[in-house]
């Protein structure tokens, strides 16, 4: 008996062992795919040093899947999701569910979502090798994260590791699927799969997508109606069935075709479903406010520990969502109350606004509101202009613009680039070249060409009127000169959480960020300098009514408060005489437009004492150019920020305000004043210098030039003098004359000589030309004549009086000579 009892610990140990050597090397065979593209990277690190890199993959990477608890879950109690004003979300779980068993599901559906999403589920085991490993090269490479999930997948995504976008999180969503398919038989993964999936519309699986789109039970369906259920899984607002676009035929079309393909249907059967229209039923409402902000709340809390629901994401889930039905180690849990910082109705007037300036179905931009609460960093509004979905193969919800729609900020960086350029000793009252375009030379492979979105006649002006009419020519030399990791430290500094590339266009918007966090950013000059971290979730609840977590507001002094004050000030001229003129309310405010190269982006951010939103519009697939397009009725032949953006930040911002009371911005701090000085700079010595280039050279050094052309004997255009003198340190604003050579040699009036005697001649013309410079010469002739009274006195001269002289001048003078006569 003790020998069968050992035998028996030992197979189960041995089982265990191979169970997981099984799902390591599953893996691994998939990373072995991606080695064996590797120029033979095997063969390079050498047998053993190789087997050793397995090894340790295998021990860091892959996650003993025999310890998890991987139940297809069923949630025991609901979590409940909260607005700051008391509105009911809904609930933490899938909504409009009308699962069924497999058996009850119809083939031909079944056909259709295998066909649309993984035709080869009843053969792979778990994941698709080749799809994964060209997801992993393609990570690797550093590309956004790829499609190559299986069905199986999708299930691991969704409910047992989140999608975060790295490739040890997808080296362990293979191994977890793996497992998932040794734990549970093909049948039950798919009936759960059939029955969670989101398909839009807040249709939770097959049968309510069927009932929400079509209006009929499965079984009811026809093949074109079938084809057309899974085609908005990958991107519900892409492919709404109830907008019936090209697009979205191509695809219900491409699914009948992989049907005919896998034999679910005929090609008779596939041509004739194909000439069927997408006629769908009117959406029914269903207790669902605020998807957005909904799952941003469940997200939050799933992927933060600072919760206090669990150290991992299993955990976290399982307190959010409660227990599986078959855990019978295993009480309660869900039943939580999240209450978010969101405020309902302004998150509906936004998105009521944001839908009639781009309605819905529309081909074209749309746009994004977020605002914060300066006071707390609560998040109060986070509303796009599209409805919102799920893209299962990206794992990460579409849409959801105001947080993650990471767009180029454009111009409305600008003040991270000031922030940094007043920290490090340049004033507001420091004076620029605003020529343009202007080339750059920055120390990279080539130079940075610059240009102003409009024209403008070469000159100098400070950097607080630069701001003001975003002048890009002035900021593209202000990231040079204070260097462009200075002005990201800044903008993450005051709380830009997206990672920025240290490269000098981040002054001009050159890298992504969002709405919501340009927003949380610019509370912190709101505030004068502190920053208050911008937060979702303001408190949970437990069944009973406990708090088990409080959000504690922290204000972070992250800027000198009288810099913030002088940047404020600037900011508040940015609408009152600037570029953010359409942004104007009736009370203090402050902001900034930004238009991204090419108008693809446009954004206007901006303040009041008490709250900060920022709006961004553009397309929302791609980067597509706004030009000779027509918004709300209005024909914009290129779309800029203050044009576009700013206007539906003041319609905003009005009903924001309406009962607000009004405040003021603070009193400028004590030396607030020092921002604004004008520095004194050294007069750079430009003669002789072509005039081209000494007026440039004296703009960059923040003097004006003024040219005055004047005789000289140097070349045409050379400075040939200058006022102050080269040397000399002069306020930057200062207006430096340059006399320049026109080419043509000085010249001088020859006096009247008629009548002097030979010494007053040598006198007169000496002088002349002593004072004048002009070194021109002389000569006499005489004329004997016999009138004693008239010796040594000029008869004639030539040039007459009068007349001009220069130095290539000879001036003849005639001069009498008494001679008797006889």
């Amino acid at each position: 008996m003790s020998d069968m009892t050992e035998i028996s610990i030992h197979e189960a140990e041995r089982l265990e062992r191979k169970g997981r050597r099984f799902v390591a090397g599953a893996v691994l065979a998939a990373v072995g795919v991606i080695a064996s593209a590797w120029l033979g990277l095997l063969t390079f690190l050498g047998s053993n040093s190789a087997w050793g890199t397995i090894e340790d993959l295998r021990d860091e990477w892959i996650p003993d899947v025999s310890a998890l608890t991987l139940d297809l879950p069923e949630v025991s109690r609901l979590s409940e999701v909260y607005t700051a004003d008391g509105v009911l979300l809904g609930k933490l779980t899938e909504r409009n569910s009308q699962p069924l068993p497999l058996d009850e599901i119809p083939n031909l559906v079944i056909g259709a979502v295998l066909s649309a999403e993984d035709a080869d589920f009843m053969e792979h085991g778990g994941i698709d090798y080749q799809a994964v490993a060209a997801a992993l090269l393609h990570d690797l490479g550093g590309g956004p994260t790829i499609g190559g999930s299986t069905l199986t997948q999708q299930v691991v995504k969704q409910n047992f590791i989140g999608s975060e976008p790295t490739l040890q999180r997808k080296v362990a969503e293979a191994a977890i699927a793996i497992e998932l398919e040794r734990r549970f038989t093909k049948e039950q993964i798919m009936e759960f799969y059939l029955n969670s999936v989101y398909f839009g519309s807040n249709a939770y699986g097959v049968n309510a997508a069927a009932e929400e789109y079509f209006g009929k039970s499965l079984d009811e369906l026809t093949i074109a109606e079938a084809a057309a259920i899974p085609v908005p899984i990958r991107n519900p607002s892409l492919y709404d069935l109830r907008r019936g676009s090209e697009v979205t035929v191509r695809a219900r079309d491409a699914v009948i075709d992989q049907m005919v393909e896998e034999g679910y249907i005929t090609a008779a059967e596939g041509e004739e479903a194909k000439a069927e229209p997408i006629e769908t039923v009117p959406h029914r409402e269903f207790q669902e406010l605020a998807p957005q902000v909904l799952i941003a709340a469940k997200e939050a809390v799933l992927n933060d520990p600072q919760y206090g629901l669990g150290s991992t994401y299993l955990q976290r889930k399982r307190a959010l969502f409660g227990c599986p039905a078959d855990a019978t180690d295993c009480e309660g849990g869900g039943g939580l109350r999240v209450f978010t910082t969101v405020d309902y109705g302004l998150q509906q007037e936004a998105q009521t606004l944001l839908q009639g300036w781009f309605p819905p179905g529309e081909e074209g931009p749309t746009g994004a509101i977020a605002m914060v609460d300066n006071r707390t960093g609560a998040t109060v509004v986070m509303a796009s202009g599209l409805e919102f979905g799920d893209d299962i193969e990206a794992g990460q919800r579409l849409y959801d613009l105001a947080t993650k729609g990471r767009r180029n900020p454009g111009s409305s960086f600008k003040p991270f680039g000031l922030v940094a350029a007043l920290e490090n000793g340049i004033t507001l009252g420091s004076y620029w070249d605003d020529e343009t375009p202007q080339t750059i030379d920055y120390g990279g492979i080539e130079p940075w060409e610059c240009a102003n979105a409009g024209t403008n006649e070469p000159g100098i002006r400070t950097l607080e009127a630069a701001l003001i009419s975003s002048t890009n020519t002035v900021f593209c030399q202000l990231s040079v000169e204070v260097g462009p990791d200075r002005i990201v430290e800044v903008a993450h500094r005051m709380g830009i959480r997206s990672p920025l590339g240290a490269v000098p266009a981040i002054v001009l918007g050159a890298q992504a960020v969002s709405p919501l966090e340009m927003a949380a950013a610019y509370s912190t000059l709101a505030n004068y300098g502190r920053r208050v971290d911008n937060y979702l979730i303001e408190r949970i609840e437990d069944a009973d009514g406990n708090v088990i977590y409080q959000h504690r507001v922290e204000r972070t002094p992250v800027l000198d408060e009288a810099l913030a004050a002088a940047v404020v000030n600037t900011m508040e001229q940015v609408i009152s005489s600037g570029t953010g003129g359409a942004a104007w309310l009736d009370r203090p405010v402050a902001g900034k437009t930004g238009t991204h190269e090419n108008y693809t982006d446009v954004w206007f951010v901006g303040f009041i004492p008490q709250y900060t939103s920022s709006v961004w519009v553009g397309f929302p697939d791609s980067q597509v150019e706004m030009r000779n397009i027509t918004i709300n009725g209005v024909f914009h032949s290129r779309a800029f920020g203050g044009s576009v953006a700013a206007p539906i930040w003041q319609d905003f911002m009005n009903i924001v305000v309406d009962g607000l009371p009004e405040q003021d911005f603070p009193p400028d701090p004590e030396g607030t004043a020092l921002y604004y000085q004008t520095p004194r700079e050294e007069i750079p010595d430009v003669i002789g210098e072509d005039v081209e280039d000494a007026e440039e050279e004296l703009r960059k050094a923040g003097f004006e030039p003024e040219v005055e052309y004047v005789n000289s004997d140097e070349p045409e255009d050379v400075v040939v003098a200058m006022d102050p003198e080269p040397g000399g340190r002069e306020r930057q604003g200062t207006t430096v004359k340059l006399e320049v050579s026109n080419g043509r040699s000085p010249s001088t009036v020859l006096p009247d000589l008629v009548g002097l005697t030979r010494a007053q001649v040598n006198a007169t013309l000496t002088a002349l030309r002593d004072s004048t410079g002009i070194e021109f010469t002389w000569t006499f002739r005489e004329r004997a004549m016999p009138r004693p009274e008239l010796d040594d006195r000029v008869e004639a001269q030539w040039p007459l009086a009068g007349d001009p002289i220069t130095k290539d001048t000879v001036v003849i003078v005639r001069i009498l000579v008494y001679e008797p006569s006889g």
